[in-house]
């Protein structure tokens, strides 16, 4: 029972994390990613181009790696691909292995044009597959298990209130189980600010993205003056940085 609820905890925290990426998009005078500081912090990573790899760790511990990588297309277009895993251990269970990866495109004003993303889960063993399409505003997604056997495929409109729910019915899972309603999920506020950290016995200089949903502070993401990512923070107990 235990390690169900922590794989629903694991699986409606990306659902968040892809609502709010739809929030994002079908809100975005809400958000202020428009607003001159974030929008130029934005600009730096694609302007340099340079690949980010950080480390994952759970407290003390070394939990996973994650790897982002901006790029500009000889069109112009920006695209922001990611990947990683993370080990977690779950109640009553050994530890587990979830990988993700996506890509994030964008056009030249850095306007989402569409994305695509999967997560997979060991056990039970899922890979939930989705792909956005702003123009369209629709958002297409599978749910596989075992040797891809699509369980579950289907096309919704872009909108965080409906796709959350549809996903974990199509799972199994009561939407009872949620440790936040979908529909609570409100435009995420996005700020910047410039200031100064101390890694590895070594002061820099770097832009500070803070990403907040209603009053909660979800992540800080910490950007050189070069457009790299060397850490982040998030209010669940895991934080990124570059190796030392």
């Amino acid at each position: 029972m235990l390690y169900r609820l922590a794989t629903v905890g694991i699986v409606a925290f990306w659902l968040v994390m892809m609502g709010l990426l739809v929030r994002l998009e079908t809100h975005p005078e809400a958000t202020g990613i428009l607003e001159v500081p974030v929008s130029y912090v934005a600009r730096l990573i694609f302007k340099h181009a340079q690949e980010s790899r950080l480390e994952v760790y759970d407290l003390d511990k070394r939990a996973g790696s994650v790897s982002v990588r901006p790029s500009i297309t000889p069109e112009g277009q920006r695209a922001l691909g990611f990947s990683g895993s993370v080990s977690i251990q779950l109640p009553l269970a050994s530890r587990q292995r979830y990988s993700f990866s996506g890509q994030i495109n964008m056009d030249a004003g850095l306007r989402v044009t569409d994305f695509h993303g999967e997560l997979a889960m060991p056990e039970p063993h899922y890979r939930i597959l989705a792909n956005g399409d702003t123009a369209l505003k629709m958002l297409h997604y599978e749910i596989r298990e075992g040797r891809d056997h699509v369980a579950a495929s289907q096309d919704l409109p872009m909108d965080a209130r409906l796709i959350g729910p549809q996903l974990l019915q199509n799972m199994g899972i009561s939407l009872d189980a949620l440790p936040i309603p979908m529909s609570g999920i409100a435009p995420p506020v996005v700020t910047a600010r410039e200031t100064q950290i101390t890694m590895h016995a070594e002061q820099l200089q770097v832009y500070e993205v803070l990403v907040s949903e209603g009053a909660s502070q979800l992540i800080e993401v910490y950007v050189t003056q070069v457009g790299q990512i060397v850490m982040a923070k998030t209010n669940f107990g895991y934080t990124l940085s570059t190796e030392e």
